[in-house]
This record gives structure tokens, sequence and C-alpha cells, in this order.
């Protein structure tokens, strides 16, 4: 895992979807990482991502910014953006941002492949 003061974002391929996990922080000094990986993904094809939190261990407003405007960019194609994985705390962020009832949440990477 990636030194809880860094961000490493690695990404996968499974048959329905690019599956994207990042580690670490996901802040304002380093959220161009996770964007550049997003436009990478998108520029690809992809049309569906799911994002695995699963290593996450802090993602700031920044972040969440660039999740949503992930999703809505998906969305407005045909896609879809699924979040996986989320700690206890990263789940509280998304409740108290209200996230969680914009973005599509599961409580495992499989759960949200089946659901595509």
């Amino acid at each position: 895992m990636a030194n809880e003061q860094t961000l490493s974002v690695r990404t996968e391929r499974s048959e329905k979807a690019a599956i994207v996990c990042p580690s670490g922080r996901v802040d304002g000094s380093n959220v161009e990482i996770l964007e550049s990986v997003i436009q990478e993904q998108l520029k690809a094809g992809e049309k569906k991502l799911v994002f695995d939190f699963e290593h996450l261990v802090y993602i700031s407003s920044a972040g969440l910014r660039t999740l949503l405007v992930a999703a809505r960019r998906l969305q407005t194609e045909g896609g879809a953006a699924l979040f996986c994985g989320l700690a206890e705390h990263i789940a509280h962020i998304f409740e108290i941002s209200g996230f969680n009832s914009i973005l599509t949440v599961y409580g495992s990477r499989d759960e949200a492949l089946s659901s595509l």
C-alpha cells in the first residue's frame, strides 16, 4: 500500500468495466494524479468505471469534485461510475457531503461489477 500521505492509483480491467484503485490520500496537492488516470480511461473509450476505495485513507473536497465530474460525464455518455470498498470514515465523508445519494455505492467490488 502507498504511504498514507501520498497517492498512487492503479487500474485493472474486468469484462464489464475499468477498475480504478486509489491508495493513500486524495487531496488538493495530488488530485491531478486521480484526474489523469480518469482522463486516460475516458480517452481509451471506457464507459464504465468502478472506483475501488479499499485502500483509500482520505479524500478531500477536491477529490470529491473530481469523482462527481467523472460520474456526470460518464452518465451523459451512457456509461456509469460506481464506487465500492469505502472504509467507514470514507463512507461517512460521502454521507455528510451528500455524495451517497448522488453516486452509486456498493459494499464490494463484486457487487458493483454484478450490477453492470
